[in-house]
């Protein structure tokens, strides 16, 4: 017998072993029968079924030469005869065969003597019938049928009765293999049977031994289990199997004491987060209130900030018709400094030509000049003449007052051009310095220009970034509402959570870690904490005529905000 403080593997493969050396004994008990009922059945067909087969046909071709011999002595067809002499050569083959086999499965010495013996027999016999076709082939029938009583009616008579001794001999020896083999056949059964009762037994016995060696320790974990499903982490149990069941109740054991260290640590834990969730709800409520003082402020930030938007709108339409204005007023200068610059190149033409008349008539002075002088001379030389050039005396008298008139005129005409001359230079220095004075002007106005594009610029810019500004301000509102929307679910999750921690305490309370004292905690703060009520939440202002990016606040608060309040 197995050693019961053993491993359970170590007994039940034991328990398994012997159940399959039992098995294994019964199949070779049965494969052993088996043999010796197919040795026998082999022994049955090899020596008795193959030599009774034989046999007969042996005695079948025999029989059937004696049929065709009285048919031709009935027929005396003396031409048939030869033909039937061959179909009996052929008969004969196959009985010398069969002979043959039939000698070679006979073991009894006794037998193959008698066997030997009918061999010859057989022999002579169908010599004599041959013999015999041989004379009924010559037509002598008379002789044949002599031959026939004499010898070969007692040749069948020797042959045949042979062949049946031997057939009747056969069939006694299967008869008698058959009760040997039935005889053993019993004997097997019957140690067969033997041996299943035995390992009935034995497995009975095994499961009977094996069940007591596993139910006792399961009962005690049952027992166990049990307790603890009660709450009872103060059960004990008495642990004296060392196999698998022992190493299962020690671990069980084991996690007893440790979810009773488990059960004190949550205990106390409840305890510490039921304080900490009255902390969190009195921190949240006072952040609420500063979240609704803060939306407040933002709110009359935002209106501050609309009104300004409004002013620096303004602003960028003025900056911009101004910017307008002086484009065209720059235009309006470009153009004057262009007209003043042709006049100036007017100007400069025309003093050019006054320049020019004034030379040509200095040249006409110096002209008449010269003229005067050789009408003086030619006067001198008409006095030197006398009265013959006195007439050349008057012409060249009136020569001279030409001369002297155009020098005049000329005088005048130089003096009239040089003041024409002076008053085009003055007139063309006053336009120069009036093209000068509008190219100043037309710079001063494109630098005022761009002043006023860079101002309508900033101005533009400066609206734009006050929309930014009131923008981000009415998105700090929203942020503000959902803040003030967060503190209140977080409130409100504070509340449940100091709840579920009660009800944990609640529950806790269900298991006694030491004998007959349940595990318990003050739950005095949580119905102080429970009385206090939540503060409604701000209702959130109504959302801005001004241009700027409207929020959409969510109405419901889903339960992922309360992981972006831990962000906040």
């Amino acid at each position: 017998m197995l050693n019961p403080k053993k491993s359970v593997r170590l007994r039940l493969s034991g328990s398994l072993a012997i159940c399959i050396m039992l098995l294994l004994i019964v199949g070779a008990l049965g494969i052993y029968s088996a043999h010796k009922s197919q040795q026998a059945l082999e022994a049955t067909y090899k020596y008795n079924v193959t030599a009774i087969e034989k046999l007969s046909a042996v005695r079948a071709t025999l029989l059937s030469n004696r049929v065709k011999m009285v048919a031709e002595q009935r027929d005396r067809n003396p031409a048939t005869a030869l033909t039937t002499k061959a179909e009996m050569s052929q008969n004969d083959v196959i009985t010398n065969a069969a002979m043959t086999t039939y000698l070679g499965v006979i073991t009894d010495p006794e037998e193959r003597q008698q066997a030997t013996q009918l061999q010859q027999s057989v022999t002579t016999l169908q010599s004599n019938l041959q013999r015999m076709m041989d004379i009924m082939a010559t037509g002598d029938f008379l002789a044949a049928e002599a031959f026939n009583d004499a010898a070969i009616r007692q040749d069948y008579k020797v042959v045949i009765p042979g062949i049946e001794a031997l057939i009747e001999r056969e069939v006694t020896h299967a008869g008698l293999y058959y009760q040997q083999s039935d005889t053993a056949y019993e004997a097997l059964k019957t140690v067969v049977l033997g041996v299943i009762a035995l390992a009935i037994v034995l497995s009975l016995a095994l499961s009977v031994w094996l069940v007591r060696g596993i139910m006792a320790p399961l009962g005690k974990a049952r027992h166990f289990a049990n307790e603890l499903a009660q709450g009872n982490l103060a059960v004990e149990t008495d642990i004296t199997c060392k196999d698998e069941f022992g190493d299962m109740l020690r671990a069980l054991t084991a996690m007893q004491h440790r979810m009773s260290e488990v059960i004190r640590s949550v205990g106390h834990n409840a305890v510490a987060v039921n304080d900490a969730a009255q902390n969190i709800t009195r921190g949240n409520e006072d952040l609420n209130r500063r979240t609704q003082e803060q939306a407040a402020s933002l709110e009359e930030t935002a209106a501050s900030m609309e009104e300004i938007t409004t002013t620096v709108r303004h602003n960028a339409d003025n900056a911009a018709q101004a910017d307008r204005l002086v484009r065209e007023v720059s235009q309006q200068a470009q153009t004057g400094g262009d007209v003043v610059q042709n006049a100036v190149s007017a100007m400069g033409e025309i003093s050019a030509s006054s320049h020019k008349i004034a030379t040509i008539v200095s040249l006409i002075d110096e002209i008449a000049f010269q003229t005067n002088l050789l009408a003086l001379n030619s006067s001198v030389e008409a006095a030197r003449a006398g009265e013959q050039g006195r007439g050349f005396a008057v012409v060249a008298n009136e020569v001279r007052n030409l001369a002297g008139r155009s020098a005049n005129a000329a005088r005048e005409i130089k003096q009239l051009v040089e003041e024409s001359v002076k008053r085009v230079d003055t007139g063309a220095e006053l336009v120069n310095r009036s093209g000068r004075t509008l190219t100043e002007i037309v710079s001063s106005v494109k630098r005022v220009t761009d002043l006023v594009s860079e101002i309508a610029v900033a101005s533009r810019e400066q609206a734009t970034g006050i929309d930014q500004v009131n923008v981000a301000v009415s998105q700090m509102d929203a942020v503000t509402q959902q803040n003030a929307a967060l503190v209140e679910e977080s409130g409100m999750a504070s509340r449940a959570l100091r709840d579920r921690a009660a009800e944990l305490q609640q529950e806790i309370s269900f298991f006694r870690v030491d004998v007959g004292a349940p595990v318990r905690a003050s739950t005095a703060d949580v119905r102080s904490a429970s009385e206090t009520t939540p503060s409604p939440v701000r209702p959130t202002r109504a959302p801005s005529t001004s241009p700027r990016t409207e929020l959409k606040r969510p109405t419901t608060v889903q339960h992922h905000e309360v992981e972006e309040w831990a962000e906040f």
